[in-house]
């Protein structure tokens, strides 16, 4: 009997730690995992994307009511995209394929996942405002700096991208010699004509493609 409430009192420990270490990030990456009905969009958003950003911009991303939450949920499939065209592993077909138990089939992607963890991250910092409608500025800025990866995927097989919101006006997109980083830094506010081919052309130099 004392071994038995050992347990479980280690149980409800370990239950309250899980629960107390879950923050908006968190609650986020769950959102998505929702809005795409799997768990790879779940793991994809909690381990290879870094939010810095204000919580309570996480929260409006999170709340089901918001076109951002959609735009994200894009973004975790894309990125899923940008792994099979780095590695031919296909999470999405591998987690959702009727042979094996589901439960089989999502620890491999699990696997996958934490694999490709050292060759894939993306940062998003936006620290002023935050407009979560799906056609915000910076969303795009995400969402077609990872489209230009899966088109365009790096010899190196290892991408950072860094996407920085700013005040004022201007775009840049910048790859490191080794193609190895995209820094993305766009204004919040003010489109530039021709942005995206920007990101495109910066990419492209150092693609497997090129």
């Amino acid at each position: 009997m004392k071994q038995l409430l050992a347990t479980l009192a280690a149980s409800i420990v370990s239950l309250t730690a899980t629960v107390a270490a879950a923050g908006p990030h968190q609650d986020l990456a769950f959102a998505v995992g929702e809005t795409n009905h799997d768990k790879q969009s779940e793991w994809i958003i909690d381990r290879l994307v870094t939010f810095n950003m204000s919580e309570g911009c996480l929260v409006k991303l999170a709340d089901k009511g918001s076109g951002g939450l959609g735009k994200i949920a894009s973004d975790s499939r894309m990125i899923g995209r940008i792994a099979k065209a780095m590695t031919s592993d296909d999470w999405l077909h591998i987690e959702s394929q009727s042979t094996n138990s589901k439960e089989s089939n999502r620890a491999v992607v699990d696997k996958m996942i934490e694999e490709f963890k050292p060759r894939f991250h993306l940062t998003i910092k936006n620290a002023g405002a935050c407009e979560v409608k799906g056609n915000a500025l910076w969303l795009n800025y995400i969402s077609s700096s990872l489209i230009a990866a899966e088109k365009y995927p790096p010899k190196s097989g290892k991408l950072e991208i860094i996407v920085e919101i700013t005040d004022g006006k201007g775009f840049k997109a910048d790859v490191n010699r080794d193609g190895t980083q995209l820094v993305v830094a766009g204004s919040r506010d003010i489109e530039s004509v021709g942005w995206s081919d920007k990101i495109e052309s910066a990419l492209k130099r150092v693609s497997t493609k090129n």
